[in-house]
C-alpha cells in the first residue's frame, strides 16, 4: 500500500477506465503493468506484474479512483484491504454520486456543477502528498496538464453511467472551469511559469470536449449548459489584464455553434450594454467589440460587424481572421473584398501563417466569385510575399507568359525554388516562353563565379540547348553559344565545365 501511494503520488497511474463492474489501468514503474480492479470482489483483483494480486499497482489504482471519497471521510489511515473481505455500504466500493456533500446528477443544474468543481478543485489543490507541490509552489501555472487530469479524473466519477452528451457537457464545463482557475491565478503570477505547449495541450483538450456536444439536435437540450459556458467565457475574454488562453477565439467559436437564435440576440444584447459602460482605449472594450461583431456574422450581417471594428482605433490583425475565415466559408466574397480592402496594409505585414491564409482565400475567391480581378489585383499587390500563391494561380489559369514574366522579375537566381513538375509543364505547352527566363538564370549563375555554379549553369545551357532545337532555332543557339564562351575567355573553370557538358569543343 506503501508503495502503491508512493506511485500514485508520482503520477505513474497513466490512465483508468471504468467498464461495468472492473477498472482497467496502466501503472508505469519502468515497465507498463495492466490493473484490473473488481468492484464485486476486490479479492481477486489482478495486475500483470509478477505479484499478480494485492501489488503495489493494484494499491496505486485504487487510491486513483477513489481519493475523493477516501480524503472526504479522513480514512486515509484505516483502509482495510483484507483478502475476501465484502464492500461494506459506506465503503468507497459503493460510492454513488456522494463525495463533498453535493449530489452532482445528469440533469444538473449547472450551478451546482460548478459548485463541486469549486469544493473539488480545493481539496485538491490544499492535498499535501501531490507530486507537484513537492517541487514547486506556483501551484496553478506548474505541471497544469497533469492537474487538469487528476482534476478530471476526480470529479469524473459520478459521470461515468451517464448518457453520452451529459457527459460530454459535464466534461466541457470541468475543462472550463479548469481554465478559469488557472487565470485567476494568473493574476498573482508570472505567465513565464506556464509552457506554451501546456496551454495548447489544455486548449486542445477543450476543443475536443466542444466537439462532442456540437450536435444540433442536442442543442435544446443543452440550452441552459451552453449559455452558462458562454458567460464563463465571456468573463474571462473581457479581463482588463494579458489572458492566458484565446478566450476571444473560443467565445466567438461557442457562440457560433452552440447557440441558437434566442441565445445570439441575448448575446449581442449583453454586450451593447458592456460596450455602453466601458472606455474606449480600455482591453475590455475592444475584445467587446470583437465579440460583438463575431455575433453579427452568423446572421449573414457581416456590414454591421465592419462597421463595429472600423471604429476601434487600434485592431490586432491576427484576431481578423476568425472574420475572414468565416466569410470564405459562407461564400460571402463581395464581404470578404470589402474586409480585406480595409485591412490591406496590415495583411502585408501580418506573420507567415494568417498572410498565407488570407492569399487562400483571395486565390479561392479567384475562382467562384464575380469580383476576381479585384482578388486578383490585391494578391499581386502583395508581391513578393505572395509569389507562390500567385504563380500557381497564373499556372493553373494557362497564363503562361505571365508566369514566366512573373519568375524572370522575382526569382532571377535559378529553378531550385519553382517546382519541376511546372517546368516541364512549361517545357510541354509553351516551350519557347522559357528561352527567356533559362537564359536570365545561366547568366546569373555564371556571375557568381564558383565551381559549382558554372556546373549548374551548364545543365541550364544543356536545356536551353534543347529549347532551340524544338523551336528549330539551331543557328541562333550556335551564335548565342559561341559568343558566350568568348564573352568569358580568361574564367578557366567555367570554360572547363563548358567542354564536359560538350557545348563547345
Amino acid at each position: 500500500y506503501e508503495k502503491g501511494k508512493e506511485y500514485y503520488n508520482c503520477g505513474r497511474v497513466e490512465w483508468v477506465k471504468l467498464f461495468g463492474p472492473r477498472i482497467y489501468s496502466v501503472v508505469d514503474d519502468g515497465k507498463k503493468n495492466t490493473v484490473i480492479i473488481h468492484i464485486d470482489n476486490f479479492s481477486i483483483s489482478t495486475c500483470a506484474c509478477v505479484k499478480k494480486h494485492f501489488c503495489e499497482h493494484i494499491a496505486a489504482v485504487f487510491l486513483h479512483y477513489y481519493e475523493p471519497w477516501l480524503m472526504s471521510n479522513e480514512i486515509m489511515s484505516n483502509i482495510n484491504l483484507a483478502v475476501g473481505k465484502t464492500p461494506s455500504k459506506s465503503s468507497p466500493l459503493q460510492l454513488n454520486n456522494q463525495v463533498l456533500n453535493i449530489r452532482v446528477t445528469e440533469e444538473g443544474p449547472v450551478e451546482r456543477w460548478h459548485e463541486y468543481f469549486e469544493l473539488e478543485y480545493g481539496r485538491l489543490k490544499e492535498d499535501p502528498k501531490k507530486y507537484y507541490q513537492k517541487y514547486t509552489e506556483y501551484y496553478e501555472m506548474r505541471y497544469s496538464g497533469m492537474q487538469l487530469n487528476s482534476f478530471i479524473a476526480a470529479v469524473s466519477v459520478h459521470s461515468n453511467n451517464w448518457p453520452s452528451f451529459n457527459r460530454n457537457l459535464y466534461c466541457l464545463h470541468g475543462i472550463l472551469f479548469f481554465m478559469t482557475r488557472m487565470e485567476n491565478s494568473l493574476e498573482k503570477e508570472s505567465l513565464s511559469f506556464m509552457g506554451n505547449y501546456q496551454i495548447e495541450r489544455i486548449e486542445d483538450d477543450f476543443m475536443e470536449a466542444l466537439d462532442s456536444v456540437m450536435s444540433v439536435k442536442k442543442r435544446e437540450k443543452g440550452r441552459p449548459f451552453f449559455q452558462k459556458a458562454v458567460e464563463l467565457v465571456r468573463e474571462n475574454f473581457l479581463r482588463e489584464k494579458k489572458q492566458l488562453f484565446d478566450w476571444i477565439y473560443i467565445y466567438r467559436l461557442m457562440c457560433v455553434t452552440l447557440l441558437d437564435r434566442q441565445g445570439l440576440e441575448g448575446e449581442t444584447a449583453c454586450l451593447v450594454e458592456i460596450m455602453k459602460g466601458l472606455k474606449d482605449n480600455r482591453q475590455g472594450c475592444y475584445y467587446a467589440a470583437l465579440g460583438l461583431a463575431g455575433l453579427k456574422m452568423p446572421a449573414h450581417r457581416s456590414g454591421e460587424a465592419l462597421a463595429i471594428l472600423q471604429k476601434l482605433k487600434e485592431i490586432n490583425i491576427e484576431d481578423m481572421f476568425f472574420y475572414l475565415q468565416h466569410l470564405a466559408g459562407a461564400k460571402e466574397w463581395d464581404n470578404l473584398l470589402a474586409w480585406l480592402l480595409w485591412l490591406d496594409n496590415e495583411i502585408r505585414d501580418a506573420n507567415h501563417v494568417f498572410f498565407e491564409g488570407v492569399c487562400e482565400y483571395c486565390i479561392l475567391a479567384v475562382k467562384n466569385s464575380r469580383a476576381g480581378e479585384e482578388f486578383t489585383k490585391l494578391v499581386k499587390s502583395w508581391l513578393p510575399r505572395s509569389f507562390d500563391f500567385y504563380a500557381d494561380y497564373l499556372l493553373a489559369a494557362g497564363l503562361f507568359r505571365e508566369w514566366v514574366e512573373l519568375n524572370i522579375i522575382y526569382q532571377a537566381y535559378g529553378r531550385q525554388s519553382i517546382k519541376i513538375s511546372a517546368l516541364r509543364h512549361l517545357e510541354s505547352c509553351e516551350p519557347a516562353l522559357l528561352i527567356p527566363l533559362y537564359h536570365q538564370w545561366a547568366a546569373r549563375l555564371i556571375e557568381e563565379k564558383n565551381r559549382s555554379s558554372y556546373r549548374e549553369a551548364v545543365r541550364l545551357l544543356k536545356k536551353l540547348r534543347s529549347l532551340y532545337n524544338r523551336q528549330k532555332m539551331g543557328k541562333e543557339w550556335d551564335t548565342f553559344i559561341s559568343r558566350l564562351s568568348l564573352r568569358y575567355p580568361r574564367m578557366r573553370a567555367f570554360q572547363e565545365e563548358l567542354r564536359k557538358g560538350k557545348l563547345i569543343s
